[in-house]
Protein backbone atom coordinates (compact mmCIF):
# COMPACT_ATOMS: atom_id res chain seq x y z
CA UNK A 1 0.00 0.00 0.00
CA UNK A 2 2.69 2.21 1.13
CA UNK A 3 4.40 1.19 -2.05
CA UNK A 4 1.27 2.46 -4.11
CA UNK A 5 1.14 6.05 -2.37
CA UNK A 6 5.45 6.49 -3.17
CA UNK A 7 4.56 6.11 -7.14
CA UNK A 8 1.78 7.45 -7.13
CA UNK A 9 3.34 10.58 -5.64
CA UNK A 10 6.40 10.36 -7.80
CA UNK A 11 3.68 10.36 -10.94
CA UNK A 12 2.46 13.40 -9.92
CA UNK A 13 5.55 15.31 -8.64
CA UNK A 14 6.83 14.26 -12.87
CA UNK A 15 3.86 15.88 -14.16
CA UNK A 16 4.91 18.99 -13.60
CA UNK A 17 8.68 17.97 -13.42
CA UNK A 18 10.31 21.91 -13.69
CA UNK A 19 7.55 23.27 -10.79
CA UNK A 20 8.94 20.08 -8.94
CA UNK A 21 12.77 20.85 -9.67
CA UNK A 22 12.32 24.68 -9.01
CA UNK A 23 10.76 24.02 -5.71
CA UNK A 24 13.45 21.66 -4.52
CA UNK A 25 16.05 24.13 -5.28
CA UNK A 26 15.72 25.84 -2.25
CA UNK A 27 16.29 21.99 -0.15
CA UNK A 28 19.10 21.39 -2.38
CA UNK A 29 21.23 24.70 -1.31
CA UNK A 30 20.14 24.60 2.08
CA UNK A 31 21.64 20.42 2.04
CA UNK A 32 24.60 21.50 0.50
CA UNK A 33 25.78 24.18 2.51
CA UNK A 34 25.28 21.37 5.41
CA UNK A 35 27.57 18.84 4.27
CA UNK A 36 29.96 21.19 2.86
CA UNK A 37 29.98 23.07 5.89
CA UNK A 38 30.35 19.88 8.17
CA UNK A 39 32.41 18.18 5.74
CA UNK A 40 34.98 21.44 6.50
CA UNK A 41 34.71 21.85 9.58
CA UNK A 42 35.24 18.08 10.28
CA UNK A 43 38.40 18.35 8.05
CA UNK A 44 39.71 21.43 9.62
CA UNK A 45 39.00 19.48 13.65
CA UNK A 46 40.58 16.17 12.80
CA UNK A 47 43.81 18.56 11.14
CA UNK A 48 44.52 20.23 14.24
CA UNK A 49 43.72 17.41 16.58
CA UNK A 50 46.29 15.19 14.55
CA UNK A 51 48.91 18.10 14.91
CA UNK A 52 48.04 18.79 18.00
CA UNK A 53 48.26 15.05 19.31
CA UNK A 54 51.61 15.31 17.20
CA UNK A 55 52.83 17.92 19.74
CA UNK A 56 51.85 15.39 22.84
CA UNK A 57 48.89 16.44 24.69
CA UNK A 58 50.47 15.82 28.17
CA UNK A 59 53.74 18.00 26.92
CA UNK A 60 54.62 21.44 27.93
CA UNK A 61 56.95 22.94 25.14
CA UNK A 62 58.79 26.21 26.91
CA UNK A 63 60.64 28.46 24.08
CA UNK A 64 63.14 30.90 24.46
CA UNK A 65 62.19 34.45 23.17
CA UNK A 66 64.33 37.31 22.33
CA UNK A 67 62.73 40.72 24.23
CA UNK A 68 62.33 43.51 21.28
CA UNK A 69 63.69 45.82 24.59
CA UNK A 70 66.85 43.96 24.30
CA UNK A 71 67.29 44.28 20.55
CA UNK A 72 67.62 47.78 20.81
CA UNK A 73 70.27 47.91 23.28
CA UNK A 74 72.25 45.78 21.45
CA UNK A 75 72.09 47.84 18.78
CA UNK A 76 72.88 50.93 20.61
CA UNK A 77 76.15 49.40 21.82
CA UNK A 78 78.95 48.04 20.14
CA UNK A 79 80.30 44.52 21.34
CA UNK A 80 77.52 44.33 23.99
CA UNK A 81 75.79 40.34 23.94
CA UNK A 82 72.51 39.91 24.43
CA UNK A 83 71.85 37.37 26.76
CA UNK A 84 68.32 36.05 26.80
CA UNK A 85 66.01 32.79 26.94
CA UNK A 86 65.99 29.82 28.71
CA UNK A 87 68.65 28.59 31.41
CA UNK A 88 70.48 24.80 32.61
CA UNK A 89 69.39 26.39 35.92
CA UNK A 90 65.69 26.98 34.66
CA UNK A 91 65.92 23.28 33.64
CA UNK A 92 67.01 21.77 36.64
CA UNK A 93 64.80 24.31 38.67
CA UNK A 94 61.93 22.21 37.13
CA UNK A 95 63.30 19.20 37.47
CA UNK A 96 63.89 19.75 41.15
CA UNK A 97 61.21 21.48 42.29
CA UNK A 98 57.79 20.29 39.91
CA UNK A 99 57.51 16.76 40.78
CA UNK A 100 54.32 16.49 38.63
CA UNK A 101 56.77 16.48 35.38
CA UNK A 102 57.84 13.41 34.93
CA UNK A 103 60.46 14.63 32.08
CA UNK A 104 62.04 18.23 31.17
CA UNK A 105 64.56 17.98 28.20
CA UNK A 106 66.32 20.58 26.77
CA UNK A 107 67.30 21.58 23.63
CA UNK A 108 69.76 24.29 21.60
CA UNK A 109 69.69 25.42 18.38
CA UNK A 110 72.67 26.27 16.19
CA UNK A 111 72.80 29.36 14.32
CA UNK A 112 74.37 28.01 11.11
CA UNK A 113 73.82 26.78 7.66
CA UNK A 114 73.68 23.98 6.30
CA UNK A 115 75.70 22.83 3.09
CA UNK A 116 75.32 19.93 0.80
CA UNK A 117 78.35 20.24 -1.49
CA UNK A 118 77.82 23.64 -3.29
CA UNK A 119 74.39 24.12 -2.18
CA UNK A 120 72.67 25.60 0.66
CA UNK A 121 70.35 24.41 2.94
CA UNK A 122 67.93 26.87 4.92
CA UNK A 123 66.94 24.01 7.86
CA UNK A 124 66.66 24.39 11.58
CA UNK A 125 69.98 22.51 13.52
CA UNK A 126 68.47 21.17 17.07
CA UNK A 127 70.67 19.60 19.29
CA UNK A 128 68.61 16.77 21.49
CA UNK A 129 68.65 14.31 23.50
CA UNK A 130 67.03 10.82 22.63
CA UNK A 131 64.54 11.46 24.70
CA UNK A 132 63.16 14.28 22.47
CA UNK A 133 62.83 12.31 19.43
CA UNK A 134 60.77 9.33 21.37
CA UNK A 135 58.81 12.50 23.48
CA UNK A 136 57.55 13.60 20.37
CA UNK A 137 57.29 10.29 18.79
CA UNK A 138 59.65 10.95 15.75
CA UNK A 139 60.06 7.60 15.06
CA UNK A 140 62.49 7.30 11.41
CA UNK A 141 61.43 5.66 8.16
CA UNK A 142 64.81 4.93 7.83
CA UNK A 143 67.68 3.96 10.08
CA UNK A 144 67.95 4.84 13.60
CA UNK A 145 67.13 7.19 16.48
CA UNK A 146 70.28 9.56 18.11
CA UNK A 147 71.71 7.00 21.24
CA UNK A 148 72.72 8.00 24.35
CA UNK A 149 76.55 6.75 23.10
CA UNK A 150 75.87 9.57 20.25
CA UNK A 151 76.02 12.41 23.07
CA UNK A 152 78.72 10.55 25.24
CA UNK A 153 81.13 10.18 22.48
CA UNK A 154 80.33 13.79 20.84
CA UNK A 155 79.40 11.80 16.89
CA UNK A 156 79.03 14.19 14.46
CA UNK A 157 75.69 12.13 13.43
CA UNK A 158 72.36 13.77 12.38
CA UNK A 159 68.77 12.74 12.03
CA UNK A 160 66.87 14.54 9.28
CA UNK A 161 63.01 15.26 8.13
CA UNK A 162 62.98 13.25 4.66
CA UNK A 163 62.39 16.94 3.04
CA UNK A 164 66.02 18.16 3.59
CA UNK A 165 67.11 15.36 1.20
CA UNK A 166 64.87 16.70 -1.41
CA UNK A 167 65.96 19.82 -0.78
CA UNK A 168 69.47 18.30 -1.49
CA UNK A 169 68.59 16.78 -4.35
CA UNK A 170 70.21 14.08 -2.94
CA UNK A 171 69.13 11.00 -4.93
CA UNK A 172 71.50 7.98 -3.35
CA UNK A 173 71.54 6.52 -0.10
CA UNK A 174 69.95 8.67 2.60
CA UNK A 175 72.21 7.12 5.10
CA UNK A 176 75.75 7.68 3.27
CA UNK A 177 74.73 11.33 3.35
CA UNK A 178 77.13 14.08 4.90
CA UNK A 179 76.31 17.30 5.59
CA UNK A 180 78.36 19.93 6.26
CA UNK A 181 77.28 22.29 9.16
CA UNK A 182 79.32 24.88 10.40
CA UNK A 183 83.18 23.30 9.57
CA UNK A 184 82.01 20.15 10.54
CA UNK A 185 80.48 16.69 8.44
CA UNK A 186 77.72 15.12 10.24
CA UNK A 187 76.72 12.03 9.09
CA UNK A 188 72.83 11.12 8.46
CA UNK A 189 71.78 8.05 10.36
CA UNK A 190 68.20 8.46 9.99
CA UNK A 191 65.48 9.60 7.99
CA UNK A 192 61.94 11.48 9.55
CA UNK A 193 58.68 11.76 7.70
CA UNK A 194 57.56 14.84 6.35
CA UNK A 195 55.62 16.98 9.22
CA UNK A 196 52.57 18.25 7.13
CA UNK A 197 51.38 21.45 9.47
CA UNK A 198 49.88 24.06 7.51
CA UNK A 199 51.03 27.44 7.55
CA UNK A 200 47.19 28.54 9.03
CA UNK A 201 47.73 25.87 12.02
CA UNK A 202 51.49 26.54 12.69
CA UNK A 203 49.79 30.21 13.88
CA UNK A 204 47.11 28.40 15.49
CA UNK A 205 49.80 25.87 17.57
CA UNK A 206 52.03 29.10 18.00
CA UNK A 207 55.45 26.88 16.37
CA UNK A 208 57.25 27.37 13.27
CA UNK A 209 58.14 25.49 10.55
CA UNK A 210 59.38 22.06 11.47
CA UNK A 211 59.35 20.76 7.56
CA UNK A 212 63.52 21.36 7.51
CA UNK A 213 64.76 19.91 10.43
CA UNK A 214 68.03 18.11 11.32
CA UNK A 215 68.30 16.43 14.71
CA UNK A 216 72.34 16.02 16.40
CA UNK A 217 73.24 15.34 19.82
CA UNK A 218 72.73 17.83 22.21
CA UNK A 219 76.55 17.51 23.82
CA UNK A 220 78.07 17.81 20.51
CA UNK A 221 76.37 20.61 19.58
CA UNK A 222 76.78 22.00 23.19
CA UNK A 223 80.40 21.00 23.36
CA UNK A 224 81.39 21.83 19.77
CA UNK A 225 79.54 25.26 18.97
CA UNK A 226 79.43 26.66 22.92
CA UNK A 227 75.94 28.45 23.95
CA UNK A 228 77.81 32.02 21.77
CA UNK A 229 76.74 32.78 18.99
CA UNK A 230 78.52 35.66 16.75
CA UNK A 231 77.05 37.62 13.77
CA UNK A 232 79.20 40.29 11.53
CA UNK A 233 77.82 42.20 8.77
CA UNK A 234 78.13 45.38 7.74
CA UNK A 235 80.99 46.52 9.98
CA UNK A 236 79.12 45.67 13.04
CA UNK A 237 79.24 42.63 15.53
CA UNK A 238 76.05 40.78 17.14
CA UNK A 239 76.73 38.29 20.22
CA UNK A 240 74.27 36.35 21.82
CA UNK A 241 73.75 34.32 24.48
CA UNK A 242 71.20 31.47 24.97
CA UNK A 243 71.84 28.23 26.82
CA UNK A 244 68.82 26.63 25.70
CA UNK A 245 66.18 27.53 23.35
CA UNK A 246 63.16 25.01 24.22
CA UNK A 247 62.69 22.72 27.52
CA UNK A 248 60.28 20.06 26.78
CA UNK A 249 58.56 18.97 29.58
CA UNK A 250 55.72 15.70 30.37
CA UNK A 251 53.41 14.94 32.80
CA UNK A 252 52.03 11.10 33.30
CA UNK A 253 48.59 12.22 32.76
CA UNK A 254 46.75 14.95 30.85
CA UNK A 255 44.92 15.73 34.66
CA UNK A 256 48.25 17.28 35.70
CA UNK A 257 49.52 19.52 32.75
CA UNK A 258 47.49 22.48 33.38
CA UNK A 259 48.78 22.45 36.69
CA UNK A 260 52.31 22.05 35.61
CA UNK A 261 52.07 24.65 33.26
CA UNK A 262 50.77 27.43 36.23
CA UNK A 263 53.74 25.96 38.17
CA UNK A 264 56.22 26.66 35.39
CA UNK A 265 54.86 29.61 35.00
CA UNK A 266 55.25 30.82 38.32
CA UNK A 267 58.86 29.06 38.44
CA UNK A 268 60.10 30.87 35.52
CA UNK A 269 58.84 34.54 36.44
CA UNK A 270 61.63 34.31 39.53
CA UNK A 271 64.19 34.41 37.63
CA UNK A 272 63.35 36.43 34.13
CA UNK A 273 62.64 40.05 34.57
CA UNK A 274 62.31 40.00 31.16
CA UNK A 275 59.69 38.24 29.19
CA UNK A 276 61.81 36.18 27.41
CA UNK A 277 60.49 32.94 27.18
CA UNK A 278 57.18 31.44 26.04
CA UNK A 279 54.74 28.43 27.56
CA UNK A 280 52.72 26.45 24.57
CA UNK A 281 50.54 24.21 25.87
CA UNK A 282 48.71 21.51 23.46
CA UNK A 283 45.87 20.70 25.61
CA UNK A 284 44.94 24.58 26.00
CA UNK A 285 45.20 24.55 22.50
CA UNK A 286 43.02 22.24 22.09
CA UNK A 287 40.31 22.90 24.43
CA UNK A 288 40.71 26.29 22.71
CA UNK A 289 40.05 24.94 19.48
CA UNK A 290 37.01 23.14 20.78
CA UNK A 291 35.46 26.31 21.80
CA UNK A 292 36.17 27.35 18.81
CA UNK A 293 34.67 23.99 16.87
CA UNK A 294 31.33 25.05 19.50
CA UNK A 295 30.76 27.94 18.16
CA UNK A 296 30.79 26.40 14.80
CA UNK A 297 28.18 24.25 15.57
CA UNK A 298 26.08 26.87 16.83
CA UNK A 299 26.27 29.00 13.70
CA UNK A 300 26.13 26.05 11.28
CA UNK A 301 22.28 25.19 12.03
CA UNK A 302 21.76 28.52 12.13
CA UNK A 303 22.66 29.08 8.57
CA UNK A 304 21.65 26.20 6.99
CA UNK A 305 17.78 26.54 9.16
CA UNK A 306 17.67 29.47 7.32
CA UNK A 307 18.55 27.66 4.01
CA UNK A 308 15.74 25.12 4.75
CA UNK A 309 13.52 27.23 5.87
CA UNK A 310 13.09 29.33 2.62
CA UNK A 311 13.17 25.49 0.60
CA UNK A 312 10.35 24.29 3.04
CA UNK A 313 8.30 27.63 2.40
CA UNK A 314 8.93 26.74 -1.37
CA UNK A 315 7.26 23.31 -1.19
CA UNK A 316 3.96 24.75 1.28
CA UNK A 317 3.38 27.01 -1.20
CA UNK A 318 3.58 24.82 -4.24
CA UNK A 319 1.40 22.28 -1.94
CA UNK A 320 -0.83 24.43 -1.54
CA UNK A 321 -1.29 25.57 -5.13
CA UNK A 322 -0.96 21.56 -6.06
CA UNK A 323 -4.37 21.36 -3.81
CA UNK A 324 -6.18 23.73 -5.35
CA UNK A 325 -5.52 22.10 -8.80
CA UNK A 326 -6.14 18.95 -7.51
CA UNK A 327 -9.81 19.67 -5.68
CA UNK A 328 -12.07 17.45 -7.88
CA UNK A 329 -9.43 14.58 -7.71
CA UNK A 330 -10.08 14.75 -3.99
CA UNK A 331 -13.59 14.97 -4.02
CA UNK A 332 -13.65 11.81 -6.48
CA UNK A 333 -10.98 10.20 -3.92
CA UNK A 334 -13.42 10.90 -1.40
CA UNK A 335 -16.11 10.00 -3.10
CA UNK A 336 -15.15 6.64 -3.88
CA UNK A 337 -14.17 5.58 -0.29
CA UNK A 338 -11.26 7.15 0.42
CA UNK A 339 -10.77 8.34 4.13
CA UNK A 340 -9.06 11.42 5.39
CA UNK A 341 -5.98 9.81 6.44
CA UNK A 342 -5.69 8.37 3.13
CA UNK A 343 -5.61 11.98 1.58
CA UNK A 344 -3.42 13.07 4.42
CA UNK A 345 -0.87 10.33 3.43
CA UNK A 346 -1.47 10.97 0.19
CA UNK A 347 0.15 14.87 -0.05
CA UNK A 348 2.50 13.85 3.01
CA UNK A 349 4.20 11.43 0.72
CA UNK A 350 4.54 13.54 -1.64
CA UNK A 351 6.18 16.40 0.55
CA UNK A 352 8.41 13.74 1.74
CA UNK A 353 9.12 12.46 -1.35
CA UNK A 354 9.86 16.26 -2.61
CA UNK A 355 11.56 16.88 0.05
CA UNK A 356 14.11 13.89 -0.06
CA UNK A 357 14.89 14.18 -3.52
CA UNK A 358 15.90 17.46 -3.25
CA UNK A 359 18.28 15.96 -0.30
CA UNK A 360 19.57 13.28 -1.88
CA UNK A 361 20.75 16.71 -5.10
CA UNK A 362 22.11 18.73 -2.35
CA UNK A 363 24.57 16.00 -1.51
CA UNK A 364 25.67 15.15 -4.40
CA UNK A 365 26.10 18.91 -4.72
CA UNK A 366 27.66 19.14 -1.50
CA UNK A 367 29.63 16.64 -2.22
CA UNK A 368 30.81 18.05 -5.75
CA UNK A 369 32.01 21.11 -3.18
CA UNK A 370 33.67 18.89 -1.22
CA UNK A 371 36.07 17.42 -3.80
CA UNK A 372 36.62 20.81 -5.31
CA UNK A 373 37.62 22.33 -1.71
CA UNK A 374 40.22 20.16 -1.00
CA UNK A 375 41.48 20.06 -4.64
CA UNK A 376 41.85 23.63 -4.92
CA UNK A 377 42.95 24.54 -1.51
CA UNK A 378 45.05 23.86 1.70
CA UNK A 379 41.88 22.95 3.44
CA UNK A 380 41.07 19.20 3.85
CA UNK A 381 37.64 18.80 3.80
CA UNK A 382 35.91 15.22 5.34
CA UNK A 383 32.57 14.27 3.97
CA UNK A 384 32.08 11.59 7.15
CA UNK A 385 28.96 9.14 6.96
CA UNK A 386 26.91 10.78 9.80
CA UNK A 387 26.90 13.95 8.07
CA UNK A 388 25.29 12.38 4.86
CA UNK A 389 23.05 10.78 6.90
CA UNK A 390 22.11 14.09 9.05
CA UNK A 391 21.40 15.85 5.91
CA UNK A 392 19.29 13.33 4.41
CA UNK A 393 17.18 13.32 7.65
CA UNK A 394 16.95 16.89 7.79
CA UNK A 395 15.19 17.22 4.31
CA UNK A 396 12.96 14.58 4.76
CA UNK A 397 12.00 16.05 8.72
CA UNK A 398 11.64 19.55 6.33
CA UNK A 399 9.68 17.79 3.76
CA UNK A 400 7.15 16.63 7.41
CA UNK A 401 6.83 20.07 8.75
CA UNK A 402 6.26 21.76 6.08
CA UNK A 403 3.83 19.00 4.16
CA UNK A 404 1.88 18.50 6.65
CA UNK A 405 -0.34 21.79 6.65
CA UNK A 406 -1.26 21.66 2.98
CA UNK A 407 -1.94 17.90 3.86
CA UNK A 408 -4.70 18.12 6.88
CA UNK A 409 -6.33 21.06 5.22
CA UNK A 410 -6.45 18.90 1.82
CA UNK A 411 -8.27 16.02 3.75
CA UNK A 412 -10.63 18.28 5.49
CA UNK A 413 -12.21 19.74 2.02
CA UNK A 414 -15.89 18.72 1.53
CA UNK A 415 -16.18 15.86 -0.84
CA UNK A 416 -19.59 17.46 -2.48
CA UNK A 417 -17.80 21.04 -2.61
CA UNK A 418 -14.62 19.15 -4.35
CA UNK A 419 -16.69 17.45 -6.68
CA UNK A 420 -18.29 20.32 -7.97
CA UNK A 421 -15.33 22.09 -8.34
CA UNK A 422 -14.31 23.85 -11.64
Amino acid sequence: MLFEFIREAVRNLYRHKLRSFLTVLGIVFGIASVVSMVATGEGARRSILAQIEELGIRNIIINARKPPEEEDVQKAKQGYMLRYGLTLHDLRQIRKTIPIISEALPVHDLDSWIWFKSRRLEAKIRGVTPAYLKLLKLNPVLGRHLTIADGLARNRVCVVRRRVLSEARYLGDPLELDLKIGADYFRVVGVLPDISIQSHNRVVLGIGDRALEVYVPYETVVDRYGVITQKTSAGSSERTRVELHQIICTTSSEDLVLQAAQNIQTLLSKFHETKDYEVVVPLELLESRQRTQQVFNIVLPIIAGISLLVGGIGILNIMLASIVERTREIGIRRAVGASPWDITRQFLIETITLSTLGGVLGIAVGAAGVFILDANTDWQPTLTPWAVALALGISCLTGVVFGVYPAMRAAQMDPIKALRHD
